[in-house]
């Protein structure tokens, strides 16, 4: 039985839709396929199956054969090398950055399974676009995997969300158009709603973190490096004398081998020799000639280039990118301040550059490098440790960008071991496995000298380091387990401190204020207790022996009160000790305006804020008028200063000056609690003027 079929309109059916969608996708090919790739690859075109990156450290080629197998994967496969081609050509994003994002995409999102092929279909076949990407899907596959493997790549997310801010590009608009995103439908960022996601599964992220090297490991790198450091006139001679050498013979080889060579060395040999001792070959090309091995000499080059970078890197805590990217050049002395060098970096990460002070030893680190080379070809600080024979590579010809540069990361990380393995110390870091540090260590390491000495740390570390915001400097910082360490020792140390200061004022009645009389009638009562114990195990104590006993309970309880989170005990401006009950959910004098405004402006009952805590304001301190504020003799003589200086004014000044309410307020306050501190410091009667 056969049944005639009549087509009414083509318009809409599959065939047409395919065809139109394929002539796009054609002419987006056309469109593309002769485009310049320079910027991005080392040769090659836009259809090549294999991207060879250019100037690339850790991701050096992309194969999207291997990304995308099936013949079908083609119309996404397009869209993703345009996306690439656009994102590093024309929106500044680094090319290795754009691919390790598209791997992750590709395999956390389209290898999920829950892809539904879309922009994947066979030559001429329809296929859906972008805008069938479903939010819920998206949510659905990264909380799948945050739950599975317990953790998820934003870069998968990040690629995805710069495809949907492409969606106006002439050509790829009709394929991205319409596309939605769950980032973009809630108005936040990917990697907030990421970390939304990780909440959401109980996943916390865990950010990569390079551990900072122990201070014994630092200060054998500093001894054994700044000793060649110190010799830079004389080896500055000698590199120069060498290069010469080279340059005259043209093969490197001979040139090691030569007696010329033999003879240079020597010439310096009370230089050399401490810090390599000269080795000689075994065998002898002349009869009465032995030269100098070829291989120590390559040593001898390296160890002192390690030294180099070393105080290089713990003067300026450039990446391992960036130090590799130094020019000859790139240190000039301050034209206004003597013993200041700049150092200037082109910071790769950020696009930007630094200009960063240094001292003498890091100049003469640079002028060492700048004279430690092979070859003179080339303008990068850090040069090759071979001689460039040829100026091409990779079957092309080398650019000035390429010239004698240190292509690879693990180079340099090798050139920094080469230090410490000569002179048999360690450079390990404080992570558990003893991994050796690498150049990013140094960086943590730099972060935590910085932080750990100076209150403005995370404005030179933001600085010093290009940052262009303060997170960075933040997370250098408050993950460092040095710094945390450090941080507790001054809390403890602090803290151990105030209890002592505290124990002392109270047992010698050197107190004042609300606060101070409480304390005064605890210590009274502890006194009692010791007396009885003494009573009960037939002790006698004299007086100065119950002092010290009190003071040591004291001690111990006031610490106690600190170290558990029971009381606040901060130090304010208003030279009183803040002894506030953690659990105080009332109101604090120096904090009851501010809450009272966010409790306006948030619509929040004070019923409902007076069951939670609230944390004191030092910066707003009332001082003695706070029941919780603490005067002390040895704390709070700021006040008695204060004092002097209204009783002194009051007694040669008008009384129609503009302070006088100031003067009888502050006299009136703290004349009793003064006098019951200071009272053997002053003449009888003198805080007796409170009226």
């Amino acid at each position: 039985m056969s049944v005639n079929i009549e087509v009414l309109s083509h318009q809409d059916s599959l065939y047409e839709i395919a065809n139109k969608q394929w002539e796009l996708l054609d002419a987006l090919e056309t469109k593309y396929v002769n485009v310049d790739m320079s910027n991005i690859l080392r040769e090659g075109q836009f259809l090549d199956p294999i991207w060879f990156l250019k100037d690339a450290s850790s991701i050096k080629s992309i194969n999207f054969k291997t990304l995308f197998p099936n013949r079908e994967q083609y119309p996404l496969e397009l869209i993703c090398r345009v996306v690439c081609y656009q994102l590093s050509t024309f929106q500044g994003v680094a090319t290795e950055t754009n691919f390790a994002r598209l791997r992750a995409f590709v395999n956390q999102i389209v290898n999920s399974g829950q892809w539904d092929n879309i922009m994947c279909a066979e030559r001429n076949q329809p296929f859906t676009m972008f805008s069938a990407i479903e939010s819920e899907v998206i949510t659905n596959i990264t909380q799948t995997r945050l739950v599975v493997n317990g953790g998820i790549s934003n870069g998968a997310f990040d690629f995805l969300n710069k495809v949907y801010h492409l969606k106006d590009i002439e050509d790829l608009n009709v394929f991205i158009l319409g596309i939605t995103l769950p980032w973009v439908e809630q108005g936040i960022g990917v990697n907030e709603w990421l970390e939304q996601q990780r909440e959401v599964t109980g996943v916390i992220k865990e950010n990569s973190f390079y551990a900072p090297m122990p201070f014994e490991n630092v200060s054998s790198l500093v001894q054994n490096a700044l000793p060649i450091i110190d010799s830079s006139a004389e080896l500055l001679e000698f590199f120069g004398e060498f290069g010469s050498l080279l340059n005259d013979f043209g093969n490197p080889h001979r040139a090691k081998n030569s007696k010329r060579a033999k003879l240079t060395i020597e010439k310096y040999k009370e230089v050399i020799s401490p810090i390599l001792p000269i080795e000689y070959a075994q065998h002898t090309v002349n009869q009465d000639f032995i030269p100098v091995k070829g291989k120590w000499i390559t040593n001898f080059f390296n160890l002192t280039k390690s030294a180099c970078i070393w105080i290089i890197l713990l003067s300026t805590g450039l990446r391992n990118i960036d130090m590799r990217n130094l020019r000859i050049g790139c240190c000039q002395p301050s034209k206004r301040y003597e013993g200041i060098w700049w150092l200037v970096a082109d910071v790769q990460k950020t696009k930007n550059r630094l200009v960063i002070p240094v001292g003498e030893p890091t100049y003469k680190a640079v002028k060492l490098l700048e004279a430690i080379r092979f070859s003179h070809e080339g303008g990068f600080l850090i040069s090759s440790s071979k001689h460039i024979a040829s100026k091409k590579s990779w079957g092309r010809q080398l650019n000035a960008d390429e010239l004698g540069k240190t292509q690879h990361g693990t180079t340099l990380n090798d050139l920094l071991k080469i230090l410490p393995s000569t002179y048999n110390f360690s450079i390990s870091t404080i992570a558990e496995n003893d991994s050796e540090a690498t150049a990013h260590c140094i960086r943590a390491t730099l972060a935590g000298y910085i932080s750990q000495n100076t209150n403005a740390a995370i404005l030179i570390l933001k600085r010093l380091f290009g940052h262009s915001n303060a997170l960075m400097p933040n997370e250098y910082i408050y993950r460092n387990p040095l710094v945390v360490k450090k941080r507790k020792e001054l809390q403890t140390k602090l803290c151990e401190d105030m209890a002592k200061d505290m124990a002392f004022a109270v047992t010698y009645g050197q107190v004042g204020g609300r606060n101070g009389e409480r304390l005064l009638k605890g210590a009274k009562s502890i006194k009692s207790e010791i007396e009885r114990e003494s009573q009960l195990n037939n002790q006698s104590l004299t007086e100065m022996e119950l002092f010290q006993t009190l003071e040591e309970r004291l001690t111990e309880l006031y610490l106690d009160d600190m170290k558990n989170g029971e009381t606040y005990s901060l130090l304010t401006p208003m030279a009183v000790i803040c002894n506030r009950a953690c659990n105080n959910t009332s109101d604090s004098p120096c904090a009851a305006q501010i809450n009272r405004q966010e409790r306006i402006a948030s619509g929040i009952k004070k019923a409902i804020t007076n069951a939670l805590s609230t944390l004191p304001n030092p910066s707003q301190c009332v001082g003695a008028s706070c029941s919780d504020a603490l005067l002390g003799k040895k704390w709070s003589r700021k006040l008695l200063e204060d004092f002097d200086f209204y009783y002194k004014y009051r007694n040669v000044a008008e009384p129609q000056s503009a302070i006088e309410e100031d003067a009888i307020a502050f006299i009136n306050m703290y004349a009793e609690p003064l006098k019951s501190i200071y009272s053997d410091e002053r003449e009888k009667g003198y805080f007796d003027v409170a009226k």
